[in-house]
């Protein structure tokens, strides 16, 4: 069964996912720049304001379960992941997919696809479903559930939802123009949302 992680944990985890592949010049990071990250105001869902203590409880629970681990760096320890441990992969599409749902809640395949860019890249939809499936497949899970509006969900954290997981194959096996519509439509506004992050970001 997947590690049971707290929203904190959740947070500073997927941080640090994300943060080594999208910014590997400052990775590992030290303890400021983890905590920037755990608050940032976009790209989170959501939005949280960890204090020092929260993030450093978070992290020595991580470091317990062997996912997170510090590092001595030059002058100040720096922090990594080590999500493999997690145990369900450690390709960049696993990571990515997780790392998005630990930081952004219950996402459609849609927005997956367009919030992994800069971890992986996904060919198409599909691609996102078959990861999704081995996710939901792999011996030592489900390490994620669909949910409501066609949604999924990662399964770290303890009563994070009150629907039952189902090994079921998630991937659609037929597809009409409506659905073709409603994914480029979640396509569209995941990227527009993603472009409006950045823009914040730099503004």
């Amino acid at each position: 069964m997947p590690i049971e992680l707290t929203a904190n944990e959740a947070r500073v985890l997927g941080a640090l996912i994300e943060k080594s592949f999208t910014t590997p010049d400052q990775y590992p990071l030290s303890f400021n720049a983890l905590q920037n990250a755990c608050n940032q105001k976009t790209s989170r869902d959501p939005v949280m304001n960890l204090t020092v203590e929260e993030v450093g409880a978070a992290l020595a629970s991580l470091q317990e379960n062997g996912v997170a681990r510090e590092r001595i760096g030059d002058r100040v320890p720096k922090y990594a992941q080590y999500a493999e441990h997690l145990g369900a992969g450690d390709t960049p599409e696993i990571l990515g997919t997780i790392g998005m749902l630990l930081l952004r809640g219950p996402q459609t395949v849609a927005e997956i696809r367009v919030r992994t860019e800069r971890i992986c890249q996904f060919p198409d939809n599909a691609a996102v479903q078959a990861t999704l499936q081995k996710l939901l497949d792999h011996e030592d899970g489900p390490f994620v559930m669909r949910g409501s509006r066609g949604k999924y969900e990662h399964l770290f954290s303890a009563g994070g939802s009150t629907a039952t997981p189902a090994r079921t194959p998630i991937s659609v096996p037929t597809r009409n123009d409506s659905d073709d519509r409603i994914s480029k439509l979640e396509e569209r506004v995941a990227t527009l949302e993603e472009r409006l992050d950045k823009l914040t970001q730099t503004a």
